[in-house]
């Protein structure tokens, strides 16, 4: 059975690169019969080393968590977390499998049209309170699909078109559990691992499990990574080319590229500005990336709706020629900058939130937006992410990140979106 690197440091890159073919191009739908989810996921493990039990694992973090974001993960380091901490209905591995997480096991109807989802045994919240499907459904729900509670532990799907295969749209983050915690910190969640305010600090996150063992999250306190990877951190996830290159000259570690998981695009309302020859603007990144090829989800949302379809022309553009993005990606830093060049605009960097209320104004010539390669839910993604009024989409580059793993480690698995987690 291929893994995804071999026990000799510089064939596992080799290794790694050679698997990962398998999850660059990631199916949807296919669901393995429930109790069949190990087997599936061992094709995505990253390592293969025991965990042993009342350990301490440590994760490496390069940018900064804010819970305030649960469940919608803004940067590589939130999506780590969150997924250690918080559970959807399932989950989609790196070969686009639908695999049970709070879903203990289901049945479907009228032709795939109707899933009866039945909530795992011993499901419940940090504080001991059981999860029920009131739980999961309240103010859930999307376009093409709805959900309603049968009963205290059973979920109802009802999907416009009929599946064969478990539906992928119940491991969207949006219908990641959660419920308002008394101190106003880390939202409760379901997921084997919990955090308080009491367990944050500006420096560290420590998250603890009913069984003793203790995941600490453990932020950049020098500006440079390196020293992480030095004290000897059990995962480190980076989309930096030189810290890949130095955690590659480490003994005790390997070097293992994740799935292509991000798209960028430039979104323009005037076509004429998207005129430009986008070959090497791979190489302006500092991130492993390649040119973007083909079409995207978000290419074809007419079935949307006011859910994510364009709704209206933009509005009149300013006198100057701006391209905007968002100051807390440096990937799209990068690429503004070499597409202000070619178009004669200004490159300008914006807060998260400015660039979004930004974009949705549509009034500035053209903006770089990182959009995810695939999504369960691309109506709901393109509602959060992209404007409303018509644009045109000329797809940039894609990019991928690294996984720094300890070897004799803990085990690690990748989902289809890139998100490395301990596997179970």
């Amino acid at each position: 059975m291929y893994r995804y690197f071999m026990p000799a440091h510089r064939v596992s890159i080799i290794g790694a690169l050679a698997l990962l073919g398998a999850c660059a191009h990631p199916r949807t739908g296919v669901t393995p019969g429930v109790g069949e989810a190990g087997v599936a996921e061992d094709k995505c493990l990253l390592s293969t080393g025991p965990v042993a039990r009342h350990a301490t694992i440590t994760i490496g973090l390069t940018e900064p968590v804010d819970p305030r974001h649960v469940p919608f993960a803004r940067n590589d380091a939130e999506r780590v977390v969150f997924r250690e901490l918080y559970e959807t209905p399932a989950r989609i591995d790196c070969e686009g499998h639908t695999l049970p997480e709070l879903a203990g096991e289901w049945t479907k109807d009228d032709g795939g049209r109707r899933w009866t989802v039945r909530l795992r045994d011993g499901a419940q919240f940090w504080d001991g309170a059981p999860v029920t499907a009131q739980d999961v459904v309240f103010g859930r729900g999307g376009l093409g699909y709805t959900l309603s509670a049968l009963d205290a532990r059973t979920v109802t799907v009802t999907l416009a078109k009929g599946q064969d295969d478990l539906p992928p749209m119940l491991g969207d983050r949006s219908l990641a559990v959660t419920k308002p915690a008394p101190d106003s910190s880390w939202p409760i969640g379901t997921g084997r691992f919990w955090a308080t305010s009491a367990t944050t600090t500006a420096q560290e996150i420590r998250a603890h499990s009913a069984g003793g063992d203790t995941l600490m999250f453990k932020l950049v306190a020098s500006g440079d990574a390196r020293d992480l990877l030095d004290a000897g951190v059990d995962l480190l996830v980076t989309r930096d080319r030189a810290l890949r290159d130095y955690g590659a000259t480490l003994q005790n570690h390997a070097v293992v590229p994740l799935p292509w998981d991000r798209t960028y695009v430039y979104v323009t309302a005037d076509p004429s500005s998207a005129r430009f020859d986008g070959g090497g603007l791979e190489q302006s990144v500092r991130t492993e990336a390649r040119r973007a090829e083909g079409g995207g989800w978000w290419l074809d949302l007419k079935g949307c709706g006011s859910g994510g379809a364009p709704t209206s022309s933009p509005p009149a553009a300013t006198a100057q020629k701006r391209i905007l993005y968002s100051r807390s990606d440096p990937t799209a830093r990068e690429l503004a900058g070499r597409l202000a060049a070619l178009t004669h605009a200004v490159a300008t960097g914006r807060a998260p939130d400015d660039f979004s209320a930004a974009l949705a104004g549509g009034k500035d010539l053209g903006y770089v937006v990182a959009l995810p390669r695939v999504t369960p839910d691309a109506c709901r993604t393109a509602k959060e992410l992209l404007p409303s009024w018509a644009a045109t989409f000329t797809g940039l580059v894609e990019t991928r990140a690294t996984a720094i793993v300890r070897r004799d480690g803990a085990r690690w698995t990748v989902d289809q979106d890139g998100t490395v987690h301990l596997a179970r």
